[in-house]
């Protein structure tokens, strides 16, 4: 395991609970990345995790854990080398269909920090993210998933108590077949807005949706990420970790005001369809 750059506070010692073995030769492992939150200010989420659930076809759950919880940084995850998280672990037979990240909801060290200040960051296991797999009694298989935590879709915050919230929305992707669209942003913004502050894209699943925001209602994206808007060169985008498939893109320049639940008029514009296929790296500008 590679993360020793990561902001962890010791190495992931990883044993394996609550599951019955059967024999067989399954072998899982999975990773864990992150799209960036709405609010530019943000420049950590610190969680502890504290490992995976996942579900099987009859109910049942089959958890993997760490020793002890592990300080993480979601926001050092939005770029480059997912974290491997867990590696090789045998998994009891049955259909797969579901996992979700387990957090250490009493920890003190859950915290976010936004511009100048830190806020308590409370945690919720979240909702499972489908998957689909099967482990056979007695038989070798290997099964290696990408898992991305898209923080604008999970992230609020509840002003009045001066705290945030985590309700983690995933994504699960085989990592062999996993796609990404990237490209230059050069589209102008209206007066009074900026790519810097609220550029972003979201992406929607099949052609032609008419995009919206996260208010709950209507189409909600896949996947979104923010507008990275560097001091030289061109504002850029990437969705990384994406299944094959048709999409909807769609640019926004107030996506900082993207309030969870809440029907925001963002204003879309430069929808375009696309298609990309497994494993594709797909290069898609805006302007």
């Amino acid at each position: 395991m590679q993360l020793q750059h990561r902001r962890i506070r010791t190495a992931l010692l990883v044993t394996t609970l609550g599951l019955v073995l059967w024999g067989c030769d399954a072998r899982f492992t999975v990773e864990l990345g992150t799209d960036a939150p709405a609010d530019p200010e943000i420049s950590s989420v610190e969680a502890n995790v504290l490992g995976l659930e996942l579900r099987r076809d009859d109910g049942s759950i089959a958890t993997l854990e760490f020793r002890s919880g592990e300080l993480v940084d979601l926001i050092d995850l939005q770029d480059g080398d997912p974290l491997r998280l867990f590696t090789d672990e045998e998994l009891p037979a049955g259909r797969y269909t579901g996992v979700r990240l387990l957090f250490d909801e009493d920890e003190n060290e859950n915290t976010v920090m936004a511009g100048n200040d830190e806020f308590p960051l409370l945690l919720s296991d979240g909702a499972f993210a489908a998957v689909d797999f099967r482990v056979e009694d007695e038989e070798r298989s290997q099964e290696k998933l990408t898992l991305v935590l898209d923080l604008r879709q999970s992230l609020s915050v509840d002003e009045a108590r001066a705290e945030y919230r985590l309700a983690p929305r995933l994504r699960a992707i085989r990592t062999d077949d996993a796609a990404r669209i990237e490209g230059t942003v050069t589209a102008a913004c209206p007066a009074g807005t900026s790519l810097a502050t609220g550029g972003a894209v979201y992406l929607f699943s099949g052609a032609d949706v008419p995009p919206d925001d996260l208010d709950g209602a209507g189409a909600e994206p896949l996947a979104t990420t923010r507008v990275v808007d560097p001091v030289i060169a061109r504002p850029r985008y990437a969705l990384r970790f994406l299944p094959a498939g048709d999409y909807t893109l769609a640019l926004t320049c107030t996506g900082n005001e993207d309030v969870l639940g809440v029907d925001d008029d963002l204003a879309f514009r430069n929808a375009t369809n696309v298609q990309v296929d497994a494993d594709e790296v797909l290069q898609r500008n805006l302007d």
